[in-house]
């Protein structure tokens, strides 16, 4: 990432600032307050449908740049010849604001598994190319739940991934562009900008390490549960005791902004005419990893327990992507009937062999 640059943002100055993004011709996704009060991510026409007073939305803002179910490709049979076979439409240019750090760290694994490897997935690609990220960074954990501090990429403030980022420090924003995408935004924000002071930058920095000594004693000690995992000295008394609480929901892992497990089906409309259609999938389901012969390979809930902590939190999964499988959203935890979220599974892994299991 190029050279960040930092500006100051009046709080008072914040709205206008927002409602000039629907100049560009970029659609506007952002956080909105449903009926009910849950937060959820939407496309919206105006400044006055945001809501950036918010701890975090259960549904990460990620599915802007993976959907839950999206067309790979249409066809038709034709009366002679191979099927004409229709790809689906260039995506629109969206910006996503007010999203949390922790959801930009999650994005930044997934350009690591769809387009730093090869071969690279278009679909993917094209979307993430044709998105902006204008992260809002958290003064604070904005939720029991939140154990970003132990995670790598994670925490209160994003050093990398985004296009802008907004924190606010004393009553104003300190506006960090990182990106040409981001200097777009800054230009149509020129006049309401000033250059960032030494003092607030060092107030932020300030800001952040309270609220990290503040949160030094929540139960994800991810580094000592990747250490006994990687060398596989887990109990496996441990994988069982998960298993047991484990629902087989698959919750977790379909509201994990960092999870990629997807199923590609084909829908037929008739005899001559269907989609080809991806969908989230998730390895905690029991007919995941069902073979074509109807073996199932993993077909316990504790053997699935199992291959999902360590895909997120060994070190061959972090040679792969260069980074850690979690990013301590916490919505893991808010989802599991079972209360075997990411935390729970770290502190039983650490325990010995000596230890009781509960």
């Amino acid at each position: 990432m190029a050279d960040i640059r930092q500006y100051i943002l009046p709080k008072e100055k914040l709205q206008q600032a927002i409602q000039r993004l629907f100049q560009l011709p970029d659609e506007v996704v952002a956080p909105t307050t449903a009926p009910r009060g849950d937060i959820y991510f939407q496309p919206v026409n105006s400044g006055a449908e945001v809501e950036l007073d918010f701890g975090n939305s259960l549904v990460s803002p990620v599915q802007c740049i993976v959907p839950s179910e999206e067309v790979i490709f249409e066809y038709h049979q034709r009366e002679q010849g191979p099927p004409e076979i229709v790809a689906p439409p260039p995506p629109a240019p969206q910006i996503i604001l007010g999203i949390r750090p922790c959801d930009v760290a999650a994005i930044q694994n997934l350009d690591n598994f769809f387009i730093e490897r090869e071969p690279a997935d278009g679909l993917y690609e094209a979307r993430r190319q044709q998105t902006t990220l204008i992260a809002l960074a958290c003064p604070e954990p904005v939720a029991d739940t939140c154990f970003c501090t132990c995670c790598e990429g994670g925490g209160l403030y994003a050093r990398e991934g985004f296009d802008v980022q907004l924190s606010l420090v004393e009553g104003q924003y300190l506006v960090e562009v990182a990106t040409e995408k981001g200097q777009r935004i800054c230009q149509l924000w020129d006049d309401l900008l000033s250059p960032a002071t030494q003092e607030i930058v060092e107030a932020r920095d300030a800001q952040e390490k309270k609220a990290i000594y503040a949160r030094t004693g929540p139960d994800a000690n991810l580094a000592a549960a990747i250490r006994r995992i990687t060398a596989d000295a887990v109990n496996p008394e441990i994988w069982e005791a998960v298993g047991h609480d484990c629902y087989s929901c698959g919750g977790c892992s379909y509201l994990c902004p960092v999870c990629t497990c997807y199923d590609v089906v084909d829908i037929n409309y008739d005899e001559d005419h269907g989609v080809r259609v991806r969908r989230t999938d998730s390895c905690r389901l029991g007919g995941f990893t069902r073979e074509a012969s109807g073996h199932i390979p993993r077909n316990t809930a504790a053997s699935r327990a199992r291959w999902y902590a360590y895909h997120k939190l060994s070190h061959d999964y972090y040679k792969q992507q260069a980074r850690y499988g979690c990013v301590g959203c916490g919505r893991c935890i808010i989802t599991c009937l079972g209360d075997i979220g990411m935390p729970t599974v770290c502190k039983l892994v650490r325990q010995s062999e000596a230890e009781k299991v509960s």
